[in-house]
Parts: structure tokens; C-alpha cells; sequence
């Protein structure tokens, strides 16, 4: 079953006065299109929300980086570690976000898009398979790049369980809190 974006998550992909962001924040629809309505300002609160999880995202990755630096033509152990961190991470933020969170605009595009975005990367991961490559260790771009798709599956698998678990966790307490109150109350009654 497709995901089907809310309509004025549409509108803005259409290209009218909307900012592009994430489908699932409800955009509520502008009076005017003047650019200081209240929608353009929580457009961009949404947008620094964005950019200040891709600053911290970006200064962590930088940091890992420098404490566990990669040697030359060796397999790219802290990239592959960052991006598989990087799927639990967002695979539990997910089902957080979804399912225990209150709800909120600013906390998937602060730590999903902008932290998880600008950790993880994709394009190092290209790049390191393709020195690799060039240099002629077959077996280690192979193992970076099949490992990376079934480490980060897993990483993500194992996200959404431990998040469902959670989840699964605090309804059994919710439930059994709520057996106990009746007894509770019949019980000082």
C-alpha cells in the first residue's frame, strides 16, 4: 500500500509558495502568499530546525572522522559504522516520533533529516568502494558495499524492533496501571 501525501504536501511539490518539507508535518494553508504570513515563519523554523541538526550531525560525523580516521586503500570501518549507527538511529527516531513522541513539527526535521542527514552519507560510502576499487582490493569494496546494505538493514530492522518494543513496553505499563486504579479506589472507598 503506497503512502499518499497529505494534499497541501502535494501543493508543494506542485512548486506553489510552500517550502519543500517533510510530506508528514501538516502544512496548514496560507491567507495570503505574503512573505511574512505566520505560514512562511513556521516554514522557516521548520528550515532551522533542519539546519541545526545537519550542523550538529555534520560536526559529529566531522569529529568521529578525526577521532577514527581511515587509513588509505583499508576498508572505510568509520564510515561503515556511522551509517549503520546512522539507520538504528533514524529507524527508532521513526517509531518514536510516530508512536510515542507528542506531536511536533520540529523533531523529525531537526534529528531525521538534519542530524541523521548530515551524519550518514551516502556518497562517502561511493567514494570509498570506488578508491577501493581503483586500488585493487576487490574483496574489501565488495565486503563495504554488500556489508553497508545488510549492516544498515539490519541496523534498521533492529531499530524498529527495539522502538516497537518500547512502545509495546509502555502500553503493558499503561495497561496494568489502569487494572490497579479501580482496585485502588474500591479499595479507599
Amino acid at each position: 500500500m503506497a503512502h499518499k501525501p497529505q494534499p497541501d504536501a502535494e501543493a508543494a511539490i506542485d512548486g506553489n509558495h510552500h517550502l519543500p518539507i517533510d510530506p508528514d508535518i501538516r502544512i496548514e494553508p496560507a491567507e495570503k502568499t505574503h512573505a511574512h504570513t505566520p505560514e512562511r515563519h513556521r516554514h522557516e523554523r521548520v528550515l532551522a530546525a533542519i539546519a541545526i541538526g545537519g550542523f550538529l550531525g555534520g560536526l559529529a560525523r566531522y569529529e568521529i572522522g578525526l577521532t577514527f580516521p581511515t587509513g588509505h586503500g583499508t576498508f572505510p570501518a568509520t564510515t561503515f559504522a556511522i551509517n549503520v549507527a546512522g539507520s538504528f538511529i533514524l529507524a527508532l527516531l521513526t517509531v518514536f516520533v510516530l508512536e510515542i513522541l507528542p506531536p511536533t513539527r520540529y523533531v523529525r526535521p531537526l534529528l531525521g533529516v538534519g542530524f541523521c542527514g548530515a551524519l550518514t552519507t551516502f556518497s562517502t560510502w561511493m567514494l570509498d568502494a570506488d578508491r577501493l576499487l581503483g586500488a585493487h582490493h576487490y574483496g574489501a569494496a565488495m565486503g563495504d558495499l554488500l556489508g553497508s546494505l545488510a549492516a544498515g538493514l539490519g541496523a534498521t530492522s533492529l531499530g524498529l524492533t527495539v522502538g516497537r518494543a518500547i512502545v509495546a513496553h509502555r502500553e503493558r505499563k499503561r495497561e496494568r496501571a489502569a487494572e490497579r486504579e479501580p482496585a485502588l479506589v474500591r479499595g479507599g472507598a
